[in-house]
């Protein structure tokens, strides 16, 4: 997909300047025929939102905005254009492709795939919507779903902005200290005549070392920082041997199973309850969660499924949910409310995963300052106690 700035002169003889995202020249040509245009200069050029995803929060409120004029009764391709007029720059580049797709004769579902700019699961309750003829439905569910996805993920984001910024802070005051700080005990030792032991001489040779080479570990570290982070977005391997590991150390798997029960049983929900058949909806809600290790773990229970086992027995075999998951699960399918439990179990963690972060925010905020100080009191103990000795001796 390509974007062609296009100079054109209608059947009035009027001067314009179009964009259009097409494929290729031939489709440009065959939309000036179609719209009794006349080309007098196209230019190509990549396309500002080529390859990308949409975001989820813009996804919401193309879902929403759709809905919307759904709801009352407005035809699609009006809709598009009505959207298109009023939107952000960047959302309007992508209804004009979905619309430019749709003017060529493709279904809903298609237009939106073609785009490249939509999930699979997207393209999944589209496609639902179409065909059950309750698009406006569906498209409310989305809405929802992804106004949740956004605020999950800046949840995840807040966990992990302290880590960050937890090394980032000892860092700083690790390099203060080297630069500043051990330079001027270093002068009162030599000074005074005062011999210092191993501990206080490994730190002020450190400390020498850093201030002289500086620069290049700076470089170093910088290089091999965005090497680390370049491999892990990358490398399959890598992500997946990470994805294996949050699932072995234990506060990160807590958060992380919440996090994936969460995605799954909402995903799920909305996919059943649109009509998606069960084996279908798991699979693409196994790959909503964004995680290869659990896909691959809940691929045994698609298996499962297939050779006619029951849903919870199914998903157990994965080893990725919590028993309670299972058990409500269970309950849900032999009662005949699958749909109904799923809600129950989406609130449920939702609420837990929003308590678990609240309580780890709490506890990382102390134990930075914690850390930080043990840093800095540590080094400033090792650097007074040769100093104390001597006071001590006169």
């Amino acid at each position: 997909m390509s974007t062609y700035r296009c100079v054109v002169y209608d059947e009035d003889r009027n001067r314009k300047v179009i964009k259009l995202d097409l494929e290729s020249k031939n489709e440009v040509d065959n939309y000036a025929i179609k719209n009794k245009l006349k080309l007098v200069r196209v230019k190509k050029y990549n396309s500002y939102i080529k390859n990308k995803r949409v975001k989820d929060k813009d996804t919401h409120i193309i879902c929403k905005q759709i809905a919307i004029l759904l709801e009352s009764g407005c035809e699609v391709t009006k809709l598009l254009s009505i959207l298109e007029k009023q939107s952000s720059s960047k959302i309007s580049k992508i209804l004009l492709k979905i619309s430019n797709h749709i003017q060529k004769g493709n279904s809903i579902t298609d237009s939106f795939k073609n785009t490249k700019l939509f999930s699979n699961f997207f393209i999944s309750m589209v496609r639902a919507g179409e065909v059950s003829g309750s698009l406006d439905k569906v498209m409310n569910n989305l809405s929802d779903y992804y106004n949740k996805e956004y605020k999950l993920k800046n949840k995840i984001l807040g966990i992990m902005t302290y880590p960050i910024i937890l090394m980032a802070s000892s860092f700083v005051v690790m390099l203060f200290m080297l630069i500043k700080v051990i330079p001027n005990f270093a002068e009162s030792f030599l000074g005074n005549g005062i011999e210092p032991p191993i501990m206080t001489k490994l730190l002020i040779n450190v400390s020498l070392f850093v201030r002289e080479n500086l620069i290049y570990i700076t470089s170093i570290s910088i290089v091999l920082l965005l090497s680390i982070v370049f491999y892990i977005i990358t490398s399959v391997k890598a992500r997946y041997f990470i994805n294996k590991i949050k699932f072995k150390i234990p506060i990160v798997r807590d958060i992380n199973q919440l996090v994936i029960v969460s995605r799954f049983s909402r995903s799920l929900l909305i996919l059943l309850s649109s009509g998606v058949q069960i084996m279908d909806a798991i699979d693409i809600s196994s790959k909503v969660i964004d995680n290869d290790f659990a896909y691959e773990q809940i691929l045994l229970s698609s298996e499962s499924l297939r050779r006619g086992n029951s849903i919870s027995s199914s998903l157990e075999l994965s080893n990725i949910f919590p028993n309670l998951f299972i058990s409500m699960v269970s309950i849900g399918e032999e009662s005949g409310k699958l749909d109904n439990t799923l809600q129950a179990i989406t609130e449920f963690y939702d609420n837990e995963l929003d308590t678990t972060i609240e309580q780890i925010i709490r506890l990382l905020e102390p134990a930075i300052i914690a850390i930080i100080g043990i840093i800095v009191g540590g080094g400033i103990l090792i650097m007074l106690t040769p100093m104390f000795d001597l006071i001590n001796t006169i």
